[in-house]
């Protein structure tokens, strides 16, 4: 649906910008040793000015997240009108709504990870290559160095498949953070829709609060999933490794720092997560509404009508 695809990509350019800098300190707090966020901020700041919030560059994931998200949502909205066929029943509870959306946006994440997984690896490559030129006392400055180069280094290295590093562990962390992230907006949305009365359309403000608690929720879920995710794909250029075990990456963990450890860099992701994600929804739902009252003649009544008759 083309809809979906003009929606979603509109949503991803807003959340790329607002969200980059943030994304970029949760890698560095996750995979290096850093006090606090306030910490990793200022260093940062000190040795690599603005430019180490944007260390990846911006323009390339405003290209891959809008595609990503586009095929996202896209593979979402397609899997959810499946099961809902599947339900029968035009009387969804609530409960079985979150079902329907896990399911679909879990079959949305996995969908989508192998064509995220080279991106990710690259990006987070590119986020954490000061810090590591810095500590092994590398000749080239990688800061005038483009994200091409990450790209042929990773390849020199590993093949063509050293860019599919840590797949598994992004499978992961896709499946159960996409099911998570649908499911939760679902729901919310629908409570929230409820508290709100109406006409049967729920409005930005349902839209932006739904998507914000949604982004908190799977995070706070998944955050120990993508904690191990990024510590493992940070070392994809360590020669003659072979991906470690995810679950051996969290023992280790847990091991070294508690059951806490496993939550570390999570206090700048929910300070990016509500934020953003409202957005994103709000942004996407506007949109596709949008679209939807452009492309129905005046004299036809639109989806939302309808459900309210």
């Amino acid at each position: 649906d083309n809809r979906t695809v003009v929606a979603a990509s509109c949503a991803a350019v807003t959340s790329v910008f607002c969200g980059f800098p943030f994304d970029s300190v949760k890698t560095r707090m996750q995979t290096h040793n850093y006090r606090s966020l306030t910490d990793c901020v200022r260093k940062t700041y000190r040795v690599e000015g603005v430019r180490g919030f944007f260390r990846a560059g911006i323009a390339p994931p405003l290209l891959t997240v809008s595609v990503l998200r586009a095929t996202s949502f896209s593979v979402y909205e397609r899997a959810k009108s499946s099961l809902y066929r599947l339900h029968g029943s035009s009387d969804v509870t609530l409960l079985s709504l979150g079902a329907i959306a896990f399911v679909a946006g879990g079959a949305s994440g996995t969908a989508v990870a192998a064509l995220s997984c080279p991106f990710e690896l690259v990006k987070i490559q590119r986020q954490l290559q000061v810090l590591v030129w810095e500590r092994q006392q590398r000749l080239v400055d990688p800061r005038s160095q483009p994200t091409w180069a990450s790209v042929k280094e990773i390849v020199r290295l590993r093949g063509p498949l050293g860019l599919f590093y840590g797949l598994q562990s992004h499978l992961v962390r896709d499946l159960a953070g996409t099911g998570t992230y649908f499911a939760g907006y679902e729901c919310i949305k629908r409570v929230l829709a409820s508290i709100e009365g109406g006409n049967g359309r729920t409005s930005s403000g349902v839209h932006f609060l739904a998507g914000g608690l949604a982004g908190v929720f799977c995070w706070m879920l998944t955050f120990p999933l993508d904690l191990v995710k990024s510590l493992i794909q940070k070392d994809v250029t360590a020669v003659a490794r072979h991906a470690p075990n995810g679950w051996q990456v969290a023992r280790d963990i847990v091991r070294r720092s508690g059951f806490r450890g496993l939550y570390t860099g999570i206090s700048v992701t929910l300070i990016r997560a509500f934020p953003i994600h409202a957005l994103n929804f709000t942004v996407y739902e506007y949109v596709t509404e949008r679209i939807q009252l452009f492309a129905t003649p005046s004299n036809t009544p639109t989806l939302a009508s309808m459900e309210a008759d």
